[in-house]
């Protein structure tokens, strides 16, 4: 009997799905995709031309919808995939980093600030890159001098990086293009990101590579999610996607290789707009210098459904809060307006926590967005030709707002429906393929995805 039964417990071994263990992790590839603005309510079009993604989600595990993180912007929610925790700990808030410049002056938001400076917590490649592994990324955000990345080719690519002067020798991109890179468009800039990614996996072969593009963003924005154009955006990232794993293939690592396909937020479209900042000048509040702001008492800097409330002098802070909530709350197309107290709710920090934080957050009703011209006569409008109608940024809440997400390939388990997720799973996820742990998270690893429980 018992001879009988070891031999069935050697034939269901034999019968086992590969898992991430099976491989060495110096010899592994996960490559985390992000296709920036890609909600969940469009990847279940069935009309979706994204055939290639469909196929990969057919042959791995895929969540039904996955929530996003507060504000429901790009570099937030990408700081989140990567570090398993929310902004009230990551300390992300902004496409940047948003600084009190004084008593009476607007705020200044910094993108290009070091990544040491804006990220609180570790990330998974800074816990790959102390494994000993080789991490890589193209456009990813923030990782300005980031120090863990071995191989990079960023959202402001220079001739003087070693990514670029390799790709400059091989033809792949030349002078012209790498100086007026960012003033190309953007299907223009996901084009030589592709490249960049293929040539990074060909001839580098990185344990983990972060992969954005961008141009389904760009295009949500100005055409609206779910409109032809949207879907032309999302087909040409199908391309993108496809060359990439072209590119995996070829450098003979598709049977060592995990590929997890996901994004930073969903979108919504407005008709009517909210210019808090038009409010706050006819009060009295603010004053402009033509277009811009000039000084304040108070001032809003936008993110399409929502927007943050500064009020810059704190000595003014307890006479304006209740002046701000009346006059803003008024407003057409104001939902609710948030204070301090209420930050904790929503996965975001105080200003006593973080000073890039807000004096009060109000959020748009469906069919709203804010915008932060601070100049005309009316402080709500119909949609203009200069405002685009897609937008993001309201609550994570909203079910409009939810990301999808797909994995594929090794240690993945095929066919695996995962239901509703976190965007703070999946950084713990990606170290589990790579036989990693993240520590101090707020995710979990997603082992329903994976074809036999990794590292956690």
């Amino acid at each position: 009997m018992l001879h009988r039964a070891f031999l069935l417990l050697v034939l269901l071994a034999s019968l086992a799905p590969a898992c991430a263990a099976t491989v060495p992790a110096k010899d592994r590839l996960v490559v985390l995709v992000t296709i920036d603005g890609f909600p969940a309510w469009i990847w279940n079009d069935p009309a979706l031309p994204m055939p290639f993604l469909q196929k990969l989600a057919h042959e791995g595990a895929v969540a039904k919808t996955m929530t996003i993180a507060n504000p429901a912007i790009t570099w937030p929610n990408h700081t989140t995939l990567v570090t398993g925790v929310t902004p009230a700990r990551h300390g992300v808030l902004f496409n940047g980093m948003m600084v009190r410049q004084g008593p009476n002056e607007p705020l200044k938001l910094e993108p290009w600030k070091d990544k040491a400076e804006l990220i609180r917590v570790p990330t998974v490649y800074d816990v790959a890159f102390k494994a000993g592994l080789k991490t890589a990324h193209v456009d990813w955000i923030p990782t300005t001098n980031a120090g863990t990345f071995h191989f990079e080719f960023g959202e402001r690519p220079n001739a003087a990086n070693p990514i670029e002067r390799e790709m400059l020798a091989a033809g792949l991109i030349n002078e012209t293009e790498l100086k007026e890179f960012n003033q190309r468009n953007p299907p223009w800039r996901d084009i030589f990101w592709t490249r960049a990614g293929v040539h990074i996996v060909k001839q580098h072969k990185p344990n983990l590579l972060l992969f954005h593009l961008l141009n389904t963003d760009a295009i949500n924005h100005r055409s609206g999610p779910g409109t032809w154009a949207s879907m032309s955006a999302f087909a040409f990232a199908d391309t993108c996607l496809r060359e990439l794993f072209d590119a995996v293939r070829a450098a003979g690592l598709a049977d060592k290789a995990t590929f997890v396909i996901t994004t930073d937020h969903g979108f919504k479209s407005a008709k009517r707009i909210i210019r808090p900042n038009v409010a706050l000048r006819q009060a009295g509040l603010l004053r402009v210098q033509g277009p811009t702001v000039a000084t304040c008492d108070a001032v809003a800097n936008t993110l399409g459904g929502s927007a943050m409330i500064y009020v810059p002098d704190k000595a003014k802070l307890a006479t304006l809060t209740p002046k701000l909530k009346d006059l803003l709350g008024k407003l057409e197309g104001v939902e609710r307006i948030y204070e301090p107290a209420e930050y904790a709710s929503l996965g975001l920090p105080t200003p006593a926590q973080n000073d890039q934080m807000a004096d009060l957050f109000i959020v748009a009703k469906d069919g709203y967005a804010f915008t932060h011209q601070p100049t005309g006569d009316e402080a709500v409008t119909d949609l203009t030709p200069e405002v685009y109608p897609g937008h993001h940024g309201y609550l994570a809440s909203d079910a409009k707002l939810n990301g999808m997400f797909v994995a594929w390939g090794h240690g993945v388990k095929r066919g695996a429906q995962l239901g509703d997720i976190r965007n703070v799973d999946v950084a713990p996820t990606v170290a589990a393929l790579l036989g990693l742990k993240m520590e101090n998270v707020e995710g979990r690893v997603l082992t329903e995805a994976l074809a036999q429980p990794s590292a956690r």
